[in-house]
């Protein structure tokens, strides 16, 4: 993004080398002036991390007592061909969210989040395009970050410091947005399936995904792990692997898993980056059909076996419901309960064996878990009903949980659709708990509960 014809101030000037040497502005292209260029556009095109992402020859007497103040700059010698390739960074930003709206709509009429945002470059540049909000998260603290360019742009971008939670799955109180942004996010994440799914289910109307991506076939389901702790040296097993590959396919059939219904790819465009980095990941952007909005679309409800990267005959397990383990075996899934006496696999009738539940699809087969669990400890099993309304969720009870549904979501049938994959609901065994949990969100949305 080239901010010189905005004139900055040399106050700003100063705060922006301030933050690009302390890593605050770094990672992404923006252009504050002849003498301070920013972005990763050399590193991603040479495949060179450490060269550099900052072009500053004369470092602000401020930062000389940042600590490491100069890991970032570039050698000067390479100004050209950083500067060239930053500006190709930027054709391929500006690409995909010419993409986004070209498919999605105005975006005055739309909310945008960008999940792990950086510097903020999508916001920003989606709030100058009119966004009726624009939101970025990340682990990281780029508020300052957000308020120089906020401050320079004349827009209302937002930021929040929000970590993704991976023992629950989702970044707490994160809220649903029209359209929700993965740039180069999933490529770190030790559950990208799983942290896929938690952007599908904030995501009202499109997901637009951007990551690194195996050179599987496109019919091929594939994740690949290839690094342990390269960038979060902190990170515990089973978080602590990075530089993580999808499959194209992969990540394709878990879009369509999630319902969205017509998924773009993104095309190269001459002036942006080299095939060479391109080629290494994939873009899609996908949307919901209209339907959804309207409370009548239905998303795929089933889980089939085929739905599952499993090439090898062994029983492999899913997960776990109550007391029953779920396993994926030659084609179907089973429900064993604990304590069942060991077998072969191979030999034994599964289905004469006492308690297993079996089915073809995976819902199916975690509903009927759930009512046979109900059932076991005296619940009474019945249709879902709501217990109450809090501001506009309705909260339902249903197979022994509590889900509470956004209005927005409209009319559709709870025991028919795998609420897991519907975007904005928040599920939880406990009631209070679930009274927390959805104040919580009606708060960081800055509504108002009941």
């Amino acid at each position: 993004m080239d901010l010189r014809p905005y004139n900055l101030s040399q106050d700003q000037l100063v705060r922006a080398a301030e933050l690009a040497v302390s890593g605050l502005i770094c990672y992404q292209p923006f252009i504050f002036s002849d003498n301070l260029i920013t972005g990763a556009g050399y590193e991603f095109a040479k495949v060179k991390e450490g060269a550099g992402m900052i072009y500053c020859p004369q470092l602000p007497p401020s930062t000389t007592t940042y600590k490491n103040a100069k890991r970032h700059l570039i050698d000067p010698a390479i100004l050209d061909e950083f500067r060239n390739y930053n500006d190709s960074l930027r054709v391929l930003y500006e690409s995909m969210l010419d993409l986004i709206v070209e498919k999605v709509g105005d975006p005055r009429d739309l909310t945008y989040a960008d999940v792990g945002s950086c510097t903020g470059y999508f916001p920003l540049s989606l709030a100058k395009r009119g966004a009726k909000e624009a939101v970025g998260y990340d682990v990281v603290d780029y508020a300052p970050t957000y308020e120089l360019l906020n401050q320079i742009l004349g827009t209302n971008a937002k930021f929040k410091r929000a970590a993704y939670d991976h023992e629950l799955g989702t970044v707490p109180g994160a809220g649903t947005f029209d359209v929700v942004l993965s740039i180069a996010l999933l490529v770190h994440m030790s559950d990208p399936l799983r942290h896929l799914a938690f952007l599908g289910k904030i995501a009202r109307k499109a997901l637009f995904v951007w990551t690194f991506t195996s050179n599987a076939e496109e019919d091929e389901m594939v994740n690949r792990y290839t690094s342990i702790n390269r960038y979060y040296e902190t990170a515990r097993f089973p978080y602590c692997f990075d530089m993580t590959q999808l499959s194209p396919g992969l990540l394709r059939r878990s879009l369509e898993a999630m319902g969205f219904t017509e998924i773009h790819l993104l095309q190269p465009r001459p002036d942006g980056m080299p095939a060479s980095c391109f080629n290494r990941h994939r873009g899609y952007l996908a949307i919901r059909p209209q339907e959804w909005a309207e409370g009548s679309f239905v998303p795929r409800p089933y889980w089939t076996a085929d739905s599952f990267a499993i090439a090898d005959p062994l029983p492999h397990i899913i997960e776990t419901i109550g007391n029953y383990n779920i396993v994926l075996y030659k084609q179907r899934f089973y429900a064993f309960p604990h304590g069942l006496s060991p077998f072969g696999s191979e030999t034994a009738d599964l289905m004469a064996l006492p308690g297993v539940i079996s089915h073809a699809f995976l819902d199916e087969l975690r509903r009927v878990v759930r009512q046979t669990i109900d059932q076991s400890v005296g619940r009474v099993v019945h249709s879902p009903h709501q217990v109450e309304a809090i501001a506009d969720y309705n909260i339902i009870e249903y197979l022994g949980r509590y889900h509470a549904i956004p209005q927005w979501l409209g009319p559709f049938q709870v025991d028919k659709v795998d609420l897991t994959v519907m975007p904005g609901i928040i599920s939880h065994d406990d009631l209070d708990e679930l009274r927390v949990a959805v104040r919580k969100a009606i708060d960081e949305r800055g509504g108002e509960s009941q």
